[in-house]
């Protein structure tokens, strides 16, 4: 409990009159100083008794109106403060304060005041949060005024509900492969082989079978038409890797992120809805910014995609300057065969070796090339899925080959540069030389043992580029080992 300004007042004009008992009658002077620190005392008790009885019996609600909200939509918030009238003996200010994420609101459209008799106040306030994530409305804040203006008090009281604020929906979304959408990612049947992720075996063309599931790589190699069986999936433990670096917050309108995004948070829900452990590592531009142990449990699928709907692009940086470089190994060992070589011949191979090293040491200290160290070193997850960007795609394919190393299996979903490039569509023929290459990087990644890479990216670009594919060869995709 504080005093007002009005107390020390009164107060200070108690200390005068003590002060001058001396020059003044004394028995006057001294009993009205009595009279007035007493009676301050008296209404100190009972302003103590107010209040308590006050915040006892008074009534705050913050209701917002959904529970889950679109990032960037308004969400009205009902704020409603009752107390009954053997109760109303204090003024009482409540101010509600919104999540530090959300948009400014004057506080005067979030204070509600209850003079000394009055019972209800309501207002509702217009809160809108840009970014998502799960946003927290803290607590009231309370003022309590006595009837004399003598004594304040603070304290913070109350509801504090939470609202899911879920990122930009993407609607006009792509998951496929060679141009080919794959109709549900993420599939989990009983038995047998089908529809899942996970590459299994080769069996020969049956009339009737989907044409996205020939595998034209090897139809090239053997005399008839091949299809690529898919292991069913059962529980198996999931490490879910997220590239949320500067890379990926290119595009326009809507980024690269929310539709890797948008494919994350279906894997989520089907993991969640079979049961299968789920991890969670996402990767900004400076390494790990989340990590979550594979778990099966009901509040760990939630607090994943909590921290899906939150995460952003982190800032960009200064761009480094890349080697090319095919082979890495090939030049780990070429280094070392040349440390005692002081022959001319030796001297220039080796600084081309020093140049590889800086190479090779980029390379692992890639954010998302550390990721899947660390997974590997930590978990025994039987399938790893990386969402991420073909902007790098040297190191990424270094990534790829250390996470297919053992026996884990891998999904990769990229988002092609391309299909975000608005600059380059104004070049319709560039920009399909672009996806052709894309194409044959996603086939070079699936080379790899138990590797299997999909596209994501805005459905109507990708239509308007493989039209051009479609005049040239009269075919509607790019086929799965070989260009039109």
């Amino acid at each position: 409990m504080e005093p007002t300004r009005r107390t020390l007042t009164v107060f200070g004009v108690a200390v005068v009159l003590a002060v001058s008992v001396p020059l003044f009658a004394p028995p006057v002077v001294s009993l009205g100083a009595v009279l007035l620190v007493g009676w301050l005392i008296a209404q100190q008790l009972v302003a103590v008794r107010a209040f308590q009885a006050s915040v006892s019996a008074t009534t705050v609600t913050v209701e917002p109106s959904v529970s889950t909200a679109q990032a960037g939509t308004e969400i009205p918030v009902t704020v409603q403060v009752e107390r009954p009238s053997t109760a109303a003996h204090t003024k009482t200010v409540v101010t509600v304060a919104l999540p530090p994420a959300a948009t400014a609101v004057p506080e005067s459209k979030r204070t509600l005041t209850l003079t000394i008799g009055s019972t209800q106040a309501r207002t509702v306030i217009p809160m809108s949060v840009p970014t998502a994530g799960r946003m927290r409305i803290p607590e009231p804040t309370w003022e309590l005024r006595d009837a004399h203006g003598l004594f304040t008090e603070s304290l913070t009281r109350g509801p504090s509900p939470t609202v899911t604020v879920d990122g930009q929906t993407v609607e006009n979304i792509h998951v496929g492969r060679g141009g080919s959408a794959l109709s549900a990612y993420g599939q989990h049947p009983a038995d047998g082989t089908g529809d899942g992720l996970t590459p299994a075996e080769l069996r020969e063309y049956i009339g009737g079978d989907p044409a996205d599931r020939i595998d034209w790589k090897a139809t090239a190699r053997l005399p008839d038409t091949y299809v690529r069986e898919f292991e069913p999936e059962s529980d198996r433990e999931i490490s879910l890797v997220f590239d949320h670096r500067s890379a990926v917050g290119t595009g326009t309108p809507t980024p690269q992120l929310a539709y890797l995004r948008e494919v994350a948070l279906g894997i989520v829900s089907n993991a969640e809805s079979v049961g299968d452990p789920l991890g969670f590592v996402a990767v900004g531009d400076d390494g790990l910014t989340t990590i979550a142990s594979p778990s099966s449990r009901q509040d760990a699928y939630t607090r994943i995609r909590g921290r899906l709907l939150a995460v952003q692009p982190t800032p960009a940086g200064e761009p480094s300057s890349t080697v090319e470089l095919t082979h890495p190994e090939a030049s780990r060992q070429l280094a070392r065969q040349l440390a005692d070589d002081d022959s001319r011949f030796g001297t220039i191979l080796r600084t081309f070796a020093d140049t590889t090293t800086a190479y090779i040491e980029r390379i692992e200290s890639d954010p998302l090339y550390g990721a899947i160290e660390y997974l590997t070193s930590t978990t025994a997850n039987q399938l790893t899925i990386i969402l991420t960007t073909d902007r790098d795609r040297t190191q990424l394919r270094e990534t790829i080959k250390a996470a297919a190393s053992g026996e884990t299996a891998v999904l990769v979903f990229l988002t092609p540069d391309v299909l975000f490039d608005t600059t380059e569509l104004t070049d319709i023929e560039s920009a399909y030389r672009r996806y052709r290459d894309f194409e044959t990087f996603r086939q070079d990644l699936e080379q790899h043992n138990g590797v299997v890479a999909y596209e994501v990216g805005p459905r109507d670009r990708l239509a308007t580029l493989l039209s051009v594919g479609r005049d040239r060869s009269g075919t509607q995709q790019v086929p799965q080992g070989g260009s039109p």
